[in-house]
């Protein structure tokens, strides 16, 4: 599976960029290719089955947890999550050489840093905000992450570990890494944003919460084609859930 297929590629005619032998449409002038464009499936495109196949284990495994009484305590969603840390882990080795430039940091900038982490707490101030004061109008109910956690020892630092650090990296890795690895060998990258945004927001499975999922998944797609890197994305995810957090804490009168 280290052999990856490699999309043909040719020069626009109208403004010599280089497109995709699937394209039909120049992304960047927009002059149409022609009819003879590659096409792209599931049965003729290892990229594109391998993204599908990853992306499914990712769903299934979320939608077992969403929809049935298996996983009643963090103790059967801890091994979930290790579980899901596994695969990802997984699919990360056997594209080890094509994920090696995003798992790099050399454009790190502390500017740059203050600036995700300002933005990722404000985004997430907000977010909680709005949606506390829109679950409380809509469903009379006010989530409270903390009392998951609460019959463990040392629960402030559990719920840290599950909410804050195990997403912010082994979602990072899953799809701003290993998905959009995938589907960057044969789609324009800015298109990848999006999907990858919008699998990001699908995969949590909470429909009143694609208001926030879809903005924030796009945000970190952006980071990545930016900067070239997943880590930027990851500080951003780590921030905005340990704000999340905090600010649950801080409910609970935890803080201080």
């Amino acid at each position: 599976m280290d052999k990856e297929e490699q999309s043909v590629t040719f020069n626009c005619d109208e403004c010599d960029t280089i497109v995709k032998g699937h394209d039909r449409f120049c992304y960047n002038c927009g002059a149409y290719l022609g009819y003879n464009a590659e096409q792209v499936s599931i049965y003729n495109n290892y990229q594109l089955r391998a993204a599908f196949i990853f992306y499914l284990i990712y769903l299934v495994v979320c939608l077992l947890v969403k929809s049935t009484s298996w996983f009643t305590s963090y103790d059967q969603i801890f091994w979930v999550e290790i579980l899901l840390a596994l695969v990802t882990i997984y699919f990360v080795r056997i594209n080890r050489q094509a994920l090696k430039p995003a798992l790099k940091f050399k454009t790190f900038s502390f500017a740059v840093t203050g600036a995700v982490v300002l933005f990722a707490a404000v985004f997430a101030f907000v977010v909680n905000i709005s949606m506390s004061k829109l679950n409380v109008s809509l469903f009379k109910t006010d989530n409270n992450l903390y009392d998951v956690y609460d019959m463990y020892q040392l629960p402030v630092l559990v719920m840290i570990y599950s909410v804050a650090v195990m997403p912010a990296i082994f979602e990072e890795l899953a799809f701003r890494g290993v998905l959009y690895k995938y589907l960057e060998s044969f789609l324009d990258e800015r298109l990848v944003v999006m999907i990858t945004g919008f699998a990001f927001a699908a995969m949590h499975l909470s429909f009143i919460s694609l208001v926030w999922l879809i903005p924030m998944g796009i945000v970190l797609g952006a980071l990545r084609k930016k900067y070239h890197t997943i880590w930027y994305g990851v500080i951003f995810h780590f921030i905005f859930n340990l704000t999340a957090c905090l600010m649950d804490l801080y409910k609970e009168g935890m803080l201080w």
